[in-house]
C-alpha cells in the first residue's frame, strides 16, 4: 500500500451517477441543508418555514390539505402545527362547513415571522443563482415545476 493513498482517495470528489433519481436526491439534500442552515440561525427550520408558507396561501388549510402540499407524514405534521400555534404562528379553528374538522391559520405574527424567513431564503436562493448562473437556476426551476406538475 502506498503511504497516504488513504488520503488521496478520500480526497477526490465522490462521482454522483447521472441517473435522475440520484441527481435529484442529491440536489435536493444539498439545497435542502443550505436553506436549513440559513433558517437554523433565525431559530426556524425548513418544515416550519414550508408549514408557514403553506398557511399563507389562502384563508386556512385543513390538516389533510397540509399533509398532501408538504408531504409529511400525519404526526410530524401534528407536530409542526402544534409548534406553530404553542409560538403564536398559527392558530386553529373550526372548519365551518364541517365541524368534526379543524383549519389552520396563519397569525399576524407568523406573517410577520414569514416575512423575514423569506427574506433569508431569497438571499440563499439569489446567492445560489449568483454562483451557478441565474438562467441555469430559472431553467432548472421551470423544469423542476413541471415535473411536479405531471404528478398531480
Amino acid at each position: 500500500m502506498v503511504p497516504g493513498a488513504d488520503a488521496a482517495a478520500a480526497a477526490q470528489p465522490v462521482r454522483v451517477p447521472d441517473d435522475l433519481v440520484e441527481l435529484l436526491t442529491v440536489t435536493q439534500r444539498r439545497v435542502s441543508r443550505g436553506v436549513a442552515a440559513v433558517l437554523a440561525e433565525d431559530g426556524a427550520t425548513l418544515d416550519g418555514y414550508r408549514l408557514l408558507r403553506s398557511l399563507a396561501w389562502g384563508s386556512g388549510r385543513s390538516m389533510g390539505e397540509l399533509v398532501a402540499a408538504l408531504h409529511l407524514p400525519a404526526p410530524t405534521l401534528t407536530r409542526l402545527v402544534d409548534g406553530a400555534v404553542d409560538a403564536a404562528l398559527a392558530y386553529r379553528l373550526p372548519d365551518p362547513d364541517d365541524g368534526r374538522k379543524v383549519v389552520v391559520h396563519l397569525s399576524d405574527l407568523g406573517r410577520t415571522r414569514l416575512s423575514r424567513l423569506q427574506a433569508l431564503v431569497q438571499a440563499h436562493e439569489s446567492a445560489l443563482a449568483t454562483s451557478l448562473g441565474v438562467d441555469r437556476v430559472a431553467s432548472l426551476a421551470r423544469a423542476l415545476a413541471d415535473l411536479a406538475r405531471a404528478e398531480d
